[in-house]
């Protein structure tokens, strides 16, 4: 109902016939996805109905499996990670009638994780999501312990994920499903690099001391028993199939806003740097550029810092809420000084702010400057610096995502930059520091539908 002009409201609250309810929404293929197993999953949206997008939840049973040492005492736990089953997916695709409605941008769990840290409140996260999506990382001491087969020691959590990134995203959020062809979204989990792992007899967060048969690699998780969920709702009446069907009448389509994600990323071998993109879009709404580590080992000079490992959590300084989240999306500031993004050789901004004028920036274009009754999920400097430390820019107008009005580079193919200056007395060896540069586009794209079905997408 939401593209319902505010005049027809009181009229819109007066149909009769009105039914709500939710329904059970089995997957295509597989019921399960695990990091050494089967790593799909497929599922097609409800058809000839209208359904609230913002409301389609996954759920699933969790098992991470940890690792049996057989010459040690020292068992090696892999603990749920931070971010539930979203901080398992590698990518997330969605289609229509063989039009790709997205990018399926790889790996899907940092776009995830960056979005929780700038845009979620604390509040949230120690309410719905550390009851369903795990927002607080358990040790092994205080969660439910079983094994496998093998005698390999696992730990099970029940989950649900919602708030997808990506066409679901979408304005309005309640579909007329009867107007478009089958909408299919197919799932591919991430790698076991995910899981955050903690060592018998040893404290959440501890670095591992015992490495001789682990070597930073052993634990699997697995998601099976999953279905998914949406609401679902009819309209007696016909009021509002003729709506929509004067509308297509009038304009010859109807345009759904969501947004669209791209990915671009490189290693560097120390300390932060440079990294490029290019992006073709009517509309550019924001751009990140967030660094991770990527160098180091489980018993090297640096312990536990190689996000490619299964290493134990971070520890998040000097935070309100949750005290650990695992490395993969640990986002450091490093050796980064003052940076400077540039569009097609403009500086934006027009001058080189620094590592902590970089949150600012985050706080007014998430509108939250003037407001007393917001916040995020960032606490402290600290916490910023060495935690959750992203780059950002804002391109758009306002944040309504009905409105197309971040730059438009429809017409060229735009080369995006972010280029850092280096801290010297921050940066170590080579190897030491090494990060992974990742740098994420967000654009509002346009899925056009017509009579008979037709679609279009419209970037």
């Amino acid at each position: 109902m939401e593209q319902l002009p505010k005049s027809l409201l009181y009229y819109s609250s007066q149909i009769a016939g009105f039914t709500r309810n939710n329904v059970k929404i089995n997957s295509l293929n597989q019921t399960s996805l695990a990091s050494n197993g089967v790593s799909q999953i497929r599922l097609a949206l409800p058809v000839n109905a209208t359904i609230n997008l913002k409301s389609l939840s996954m759920h699933a049973k969790c098992v991470m499996t940890g690792k049996k040492e057989s010459n040690t005492a020292f068992n090696v736990y892999g603990l749920v990670p931070k971010g539930g089953i979203a901080a398992m997916l590698d990518r997330v695709t969605v289609s229509a009638a063989g039009v790709s409605l997205d990018n399926g941008v790889t790996p899907y769990y940092v776009i995830s994780a960056i979005k929780d840290n700038l845009e979620k409140g604390n509040d949230k996260r120690m309410s719905d999501d550390r009851v369903l999506q795990e927002s607080t990382i358990t040790a092994y001491q205080d969660a439910q312990i079983g094994a496998d087969a093998a005698g390999n020691p696992t730990i099970t959590k029940y989950l649900v994920q919602n708030n997808f990134c990506g066409f679901t995203e979408c304005e309005p959020s309640y579909l007329s499903m009867d107007l478009l062809p089958e909408v299919f979204i197919t799932m591919q989990c991430a790698s076991s690099n995910v899981i955050p792992v903690q060592e018998d007899n040893s404290t959440i967060g501890d670095a591992l001391t015992e490495g001789t048969t682990f070597g930073g690699s052993g634990c699997n998780f697995s998601l099976s028993e999953i279905y998914f969920t949406c609401d679902v709702c009819q309209f007696g009446g016909g009021m509002y199939d003729a709506i929509n069907q004067r509308l297509l009448a009038e304009r010859g389509s109807l345009d759904i806003p969501y947004p669209q994600y791209n990915l671009f990323s490189q290693t560097t071998n120390a300390g932060v740097g440079e990294i490029r993109g290019s992006v073709s879009c009517m509309s550019l709404d924001r751009v990140y550029v967030v660094a991770r580590n990527n160098g180091g080992t489980v018993d090297g000079a640096v312990p536990g810092e190689a996000w490619t490992n299964q290493q134990p959590p971070v520890a998040l300084t000097d935070a309100v809420g949750p005290a650990f989240q695992q490395r993969t999306i640990n986002f450091a500031a490093a050796d980064c000084k003052d940076y400077q993004f540039s569009l097609n050789n403009a500086p934006m901004p027009l001058w080189r702010p620094s590592a902590l004028d970089a949150f600012n920036f985050v706080v007014n274009a998430e509108d939250r400057s003037y407001s007393k009754g917001m916040g995020g999920g960032v606490h402290s400097q600290k916490e910023w610096l060495n935690n959750k430390w992203c780059a950002m820019i804002r391109l758009n107008l306002d944040n309504d995502p009905r409105r197309l009005s971040g730059t438009n580079l429809s017409s060229v193919n735009s080369a995006l930059v972010w280029s850092p200056s280096k801290d010297t007395a921050m940066t170590g060896a080579p190897g030491k520091n090494a990060r992974q540069m990742i740098m994420v586009t967000k654009q509002t794209s346009v899925l056009r539908v017509g009579q008979s079905r037709a679609v279009s997408v419209i970037n």
